[in-house]
């Protein structure tokens, strides 16, 4: 824990008072932070208003998605009380996230997908079936590839069938849905 505060000193620290909007919602990414001290607020606009999702706490970090991956910000940032931000530059993640092991960046990756997928959901918070089945096979995806990633081989020869199976499931929940496509609600 004691390296942690160490290493963290190397980076900008930031005051923000109550009130302040470190960043708004699509937006590009510049910079990821960590809560020092203080609150602060993540929103979104739904429906034309600005909903806060959560608060976040020292230790905390936010808006490093957007930064990772080169697309907006999926909300707003503001300070809902006075607040110290430790300031990262892309430079700096990338650089620590270059350090990783294969298995962690593709978890990585795997996480920010998941999070920008789950962004979308409040945008559109009328859910479909279909997009349902269509989430369950990104996430089968997703298994697939970290299953692969720890290289061994038995592992994977013991998991593939059961993704197979579960993919077959998803297919025939499809179709059905498709059968009843305008009659089922949500």
């Amino acid at each position: 824990m004691e390296d942690n505060k160490v290493e963290v000193q190397q980076f900008e620290r930031q005051k923000v008072a109550k009130g302040r909007r470190i960043f708004n919602e699509g937006e590009h990414g510049d910079y990821a932070y960590i809560v020092e001290t203080g609150e602060i607020g993540i929103y979104k606009m739904i429906d034309g208003s600005e909903v806060e999702l959560t608060a976040l706490h020292p230790g905390e970090i936010f808006g490093e998605v957007s930064v990772l991956d080169g697309r907006e910000r999926m909300a707003s940032a503001i300070a809902t009380v006075e607040s110290t931000l430790i300031v990262i530059s892309p430079v700096a993640l990338e650089e620590r996230i270059a350090k990783s092991d294969k298995f962690t960046k593709s978890l990585l990756q795997i996480f920010m997908s998941n999070l920008r997928d789950t962004h979308k959901t409040y945008k559109n918070p009328k859910h479909s079936f279909e997009g349902h089945i269509r989430s369950l096979n990104r996430n089968l995806n997703a298994m697939r590839e970290l299953a692969s990633l720890t290289e061994m081989d038995d592992f994977m020869e013991e998991v593939e069938p059961h993704l197979v199976n579960i993919r077959r499931e998803c297919d025939k929940l499809y179709k059905l849905s498709q059968k009843y496509t305008g009659k089922i609600k949500g």
